[in-house]
């Protein structure tokens, strides 16, 4: 009988059961810690981390993710080009070695959603099909945790599917601003662009460090590129709003798929560059 058992013996075995969210497998392919952060309201993008072992003899690979939680949800890799941290989609997909686990975290690899239904909210689950090359479809739920989440929630798993509520994707208004956040190993930005739109735009530029606490710095510059369609780099130079926050007014001649740099000078004389795309309308 339970009274038997001794009271340690079974918070360890609840503990062990339940690390994140609870894995899922196929074939030999196992996803497991799948999580996501509560997002700010107006926010356009999200980031999903999760691990993913293969335990099999051959190597799979992550070939796509999808969600009805937001218009496009893609596989971005961080890398580090001419001293500039940069975030782009994966094209040909995510190697899963065999018999290693690829963790996707904050700063690095990691999941995009872009175009968010409605903002993620603490506690929610956000169903993800992931799609592999040899294991094939997997359904999994990225479970939201705070705004500073920094990972997966300690949890007790249920074997009682629970669904969640999944609101349609509706047209954004034509003045809603873009939001998008960019992840680096020293320094990460929420960028927030009013209007969303073509012309001209307010930047408002929130910094944190590493552990995502706010980050002050002697200066910030802006740099806005879209080569596709011939429009030089504009560059522009931010001013204060606060010790984190900064703000910098230009314009985005045209819609599309531009560039953002971010310019950053940190107190101790040391420089950072990070880019990021993205979408005006």
């Amino acid at each position: 009988m339970l009274h038997h058992i001794p009271k340690a013996m079974i918070v360890l075995a609840a503990v062990l059961a339940s690390i994140g969210s609870a894995p899922t497998s196929a074939h030999d392919v196992v996803v497991g810690q799948a999580w996501s952060r509560a997002t700010p309201k107006g926010a356009k993008v999200a980031g999903g981390y999760l691990a993913i072992e293969n335990r099999g003899a051959a190597p799979d690979r992550l070939l796509s993710a999808s969600s009805a939680a937001a218009a496009a949800v893609e596989i971005h890799r961080m890398t580090m080009q001419d001293g500039i941290m940069t975030m782009r989609p994966i094209e040909d997909g995510l190697p899963i070695p065999q018999d290693q686990t690829v963790t996707l975290a904050p700063g690095g690899d990691h999941i995009m959603f872009v175009g968010l239904a409605a903002p993620f909210e603490e506690g929610q689950r956000i169903p993800v099909a992931l799609r592999f090359e040899r294991a094939g479809r997997m359904d999994v739920d990225f479970e939201v945790g705070p705004v500073g989440a920094k990972g997966p929630r300690l949890q007790i798993a249920s074997r009682v599917p629970t669904a969640v509520a999944v609101p349609a994707i509706k047209a954004a208004p034509a003045d809603e601003p873009f939001f998008t956040h960019i992840c680096g190993t020293q320094v990460m930005a929420d960028v927030t662009i009013t209007p969303g739109r073509h012309g001209p735009v307010e930047i408002l530029v929130k910094l944190e460090d590493g552990d995502e606490k706010p980050l002050s710095v002697d200066a910030l510059s802006v740099t806005l590129s879209n080569p596709e369609k011939n429009v030089p780099p504009l560059a522009a130079t931010a001013e204060r709003v606060s010790s984190d926050t900064w703000k910098v007014r230009t314009t985005a001649a045209t819609e599309g798929r531009w560039s953002l740099s971010l310019g950053i000078d940190l107190k101790r004389g040391e420089r950072i560059d990070m880019a990021a795309p993205i979408l005006i309308e």
